[in-house]
């Protein structure tokens, strides 16, 4: 009898030890690495961005001039959503003929990962529940403020047919300006966070990272992740 209430004893600690090592993942899960979320996400769909400008070439048929107006793009604004203005962003392709370029939620690509619009808007009457929660980037992941430097300060760049990116592609008027809107520098996107990532007791400017477009190819990175 005292050898099986040993054996039970030793069971009983092996289960516990079992149960804390599974609490401990359960805990890092719940942890959520919301910059780097955040991070990963944007980066995802400026490549689906760039994708599909591969896939579709904008040229008319009927040679229209000011064709490369409907370029694939991305584009962010910031938006008071109750008091809090956090930046969203959509990924789409204007008609040559809307208002200003202005894309409507048909223009917009749709989320591989849900399946819903990437329209962004700051009409809450508009957003509906086929607008994917991803691309509201202040709300789901924190982020506070996007900004475009270094090959641009508008806040949209687009795509062409060979995955170039392009600056101001709403500035494009007529043939004698074909693919003078082409970066001529790598675009940074900086992206902060409205939480003190680096843990210096400041919510500041060093919150941030960098996703770089390379002026020649188009090819995007997250600054210090080279691989991502």
């Amino acid at each position: 009898m005292k050898k099986k209430s040993a054996f039970t004893m030793i069971e009983l600690v092996f289960v516990i030890v079992i149960l804390g090592i599974l609490s401990s993942l359960a805990m890092g899960r719940m942890d959520r690495d919301l910059e780097q979320e955040a991070a990963n996400t944007i980066l995802s769909h400026i490549r689906l961005t760039q994708q599909l400008a591969l896939n579709d070439n904008k040229h008319r048929s009927d040679n229209n001039v000011d064709w490369q107006k409907t370029y694939w793009r991305f584009e962010f604004t910031n938006c008071d959503f109750e008091g809090n203005v956090k930046p969203i962003y959509s990924v789409g392709s204007a008609s040559i003929d809307s208002s200003i370029g202005k894309l409507a939620k048909e223009d917009t690509a749709i989320d591989p990962s849900n399946g819903k619009y990437m329209f962004a808007t700051c009409n809450e009457n508009m957003i509906g529940n086929d607008v994917s929660e991803q691309i509201f980037v202040g709300k789901h992941f924190g982020v506070e403020k996007m900004e475009m430097k270094k090959c641009t300060t508008l806040q949209n760049f687009g795509f062409d047919y060979l995955g170039r990116p392009h600056v101001g592609i709403s500035g494009y008027k007529g043939a004698n300006g074909y693919f003078n809107k082409l970066a001529t520098r790598d675009c940074e996107l900086i992206v902060t966070m409205g939480t003190d990532i680096n843990d210096d007791g400041e919510v500041n400017e060093d919150d941030s990272f960098k996703i770089i477009i390379e002026s020649e190819t188009g090819h995007a990175y997250i600054e210090g992740q080279e691989d991502s």
